[in-house]
């Protein structure tokens, strides 16, 4: 049975100290200065990182039909975008799912929270995903955990944090969702500095599961569901290199999540 939990609200009783430290403290201190422009639409708001209404556009439903394989919005096509119905872009993902395209105002907001430490959107991310990921549940009539895409070696230790880490805290804190770190990531160079082919050609070597005694202590049987999370879906080889690795592992059915998409 689904724990009926509302998608907005935390769970006050293991509510996070370091929402307090990021988030609260940020706000008082931005009420006490006057506050400060909205992340979005650089409206003048009390409450930052965003005003009420580009708060409540984020939390706006992904109307647009999208490709049932790799998720990408569909404009003219039925069923599957132009790409897959060739040949699928995702083989090992059973089913991507992204909550917003990856254009406008929000890649503004992405690169605020990935390149520029705006860690007070996590929660709002967060709260985000979880609608998303508590819809699936009811669809698929059990709760399935979660997997995270991991950073570069080294990217916690070099910038204090990393986007996907916050995000399953507050996802984990907040909601319960179970966090399965399964993968580690090889390559430390950043995915942003390569080109489609480079990326394309090196992925493939850049994700394996972690060690059978770290696996051993991490699970002790194998989901038949899994769902990845990251921020960003740009060519879905990331994804797809992760999702066949877990199948490696004995997992059935590997779902993607991202925040956003480039369509």
């Amino acid at each position: 049975m689904i724990e009926k939990v509302n998608p907005l609200g935390f769970n006050k009783r293991i509510f996070a100290f370091r929402f307090f430290l990021v988030t609260c403290v940020q706000n008082v201190i931005s009420f006490l200065l006057g506050g400060e422009k909205c992340l979005c639409c650089s409206k003048w708001t009390l409450r930052p990182p965003l005003c009420s209404s580009c708060l409540s556009e984020i939390f706006r439903p992904f109307h647009s039909e999208s490709c049932s394989v790799c998720g990408k919005p569909l404009v003219s096509e039925r069923g599957l975008c132009t790409v897959c119905r060739e040949e699928a872009a995702l083989k090992s993902i059973d089913a991507a799912f992204s909550l917003h395209c990856y254009q406008l105002w929000k890649k503004s907001l992405l690169f605020a929270w990935k390149m520029e430490g705006k860690r007070s959107l996590s929660p709002y991310f967060a709260a985000l995903c979880y609608k998303k990921i508590q819809s699936l549940w009811q669809k698929e009539g059990h709760q399935f955990p979660l997997v995270p895409v991991p950073p570069r070696a080294g990217k916690i230790r070099e910038r204090g944090w990393d986007q996907i880490d916050d995000l399953c805290f507050y996802l984990r804190k907040g909601w319960n969702v179970k966090i399965l770190p399964l993968l580690e990531r090889l390559s430390r160079t950043q995915q942003k500095k390569l080109d489609r082919a480079q990326r394309l050609e090196g992925i493939e070597s850049s994700y394996r599961l972690k060690s059978a005694k770290k696996l051993k202590g991490l699970i002790r049987k194998i989901p038949e569901t899994v769902m990845l999370i990251d921020d960003v879906l740009t060519t879905g080889s990331t994804v797809e290199a992760c999702a066949r690795e877990l199948k490696k592992l004995g997992v059935k059915k590997v779902f993607s999540l991202t925040l956003f998409i480039v369509d």
